[in-house]
């Protein structure tokens, strides 16, 4: 599966975003191959905000169905869960 990451500009950041993706990623145990959102084929988009303002999410045109953390409240298992059902 072909998953697009987006980070926030990280302008103040409630958690560290980069530590909360990679237990994500070690999560997912390569079952996800990440890619950005310029790659024409992903099968879904994550995005990992800092804070509730979640910019991108206002600033960007993300497509329909994108997962958009503000927070590092979600357990990683049940994240990789939520991308792998849009599969």
């Amino acid at each position: 599966m072909r998953v697009a990451l987006k980070y926030c500009g990280g302008c103040d950041p409630a958690f560290e975003r980069v530590e909360y993706f990679q237990l994500i990623d070690q999560a997912a145990g390569g079952r996800i191959t990440w890619t950005t959102l310029e790659d024409a084929e992903q099968d879904a988009v994550l995005v990992v905000c800092g804070c509730a303002t979640a910019c991108p999410d206002q600033e960007l045109p993300l497509p329909p169905g994108a997962i958009i953390l503000k927070d590092n409240e979600t357990a990683p298992e049940r994240v990789v869960d939520r991308l792998l059902q849009k599969e």
